[in-house]
């Protein structure tokens, strides 16, 4: 595939000071890994993502919000199983892996239903209260605070709107050792949380929890689940 330019309407946000002394290792390991990522972790992305499509009761049009969408697989598989014709929005920090969301996802006429953005976490543009659904799925674990990106779902959801959260979980031996080991050899790679934190971070920002569960995803890496609803208004 021949490197193009990211289209305009991506906002970069790789000038900024902080962007890039937070999460300059998360960049680089992903810019690195971009064109073997869905290989490399094929059988962890087929696990977690039909966990969120079950979760997913689609009525039509909601806004979806795919945060930190990497290569795209996820979209494709909502749009796959729902023939979703609501606004799907994404974003990801890393440009190698937009520019090859946007190469796949072109191909399957998102035009008016998808936007893409380069972002992260902290710092993205969906507007207050705009968002029927914000998708959380594996990228916790790059993030060294984590409370500031809950905090940012919760703006951006509409009132009742559901976040689901998807990502390690140190509450299982052989991925408590994956951390450790992975903090030393994966840049890209924070800290895994424990689903008693993420229960309480949760509910510190004001979302009901509606479902939970833990699975393991691989022999090594356990996984937890959490679906909650933002419940009052600003």
């Amino acid at each position: 595939m021949a490197k193009k330019k990211l289209p305009e309407r991506y906002k970069s946000y790789l000038k900024d000071n902080l962007t890039k002394k937070m999460y300059k290792n998360v960049i680089e390991e992903y810019t690195s890994i971009a064109k073997v990522y869905e290989d490399r972790w094929a059988k962890y992305l087929a696990s977690t993502e039909e966990a969120i499509l079950q979760q997913l009761k689609l009525k039509g049009k909601e806004a979806i919000l795919d945060a930190g969408c990497g290569t795209g697989t996820l979209i494709t598989a909502i749009q796959k199983k729902f023939k979703h014709k609501g606004k799907i929005y994404g974003f990801d920090i890393t440009p190698a892996m937009l520019e090859l969301a946007e190469y796949k996802l072109s191909k399957d006429r998102f035009n008016k239903s998808l936007q893409l953005e380069l972002a992260h976490c902290e710092n993205f543009s969906a507007k207050k209260n705009s968002i029927d659904i914000v998708i959380f799925s594996s990228v916790m674990h790059h993030l060294p605070h984590p409370e500031h990106a809950i905090k940012e779902f919760q703006r951006v959801l509409k009132n009742r709107g559901k976040l689901i959260l998807v990502d390690y979980c140190t509450d299982y031996p052989t991925t408590k050792i994956y951390d450790l080991v992975a903090r030393v050899f994966h840049k890209a790679h924070h800290k895994a949380y424990s689903s008693e934190y993420v229960e309480e971070l949760l509910k510190k920002h004001k979302f009901k929890i509606t479902t939970f569960k833990t699975w393991k995803a691989t022999p090594l890496l356990g996984v937890m689940l959490f679906s909650a609803k933002k419940c009052y208004n600003d």
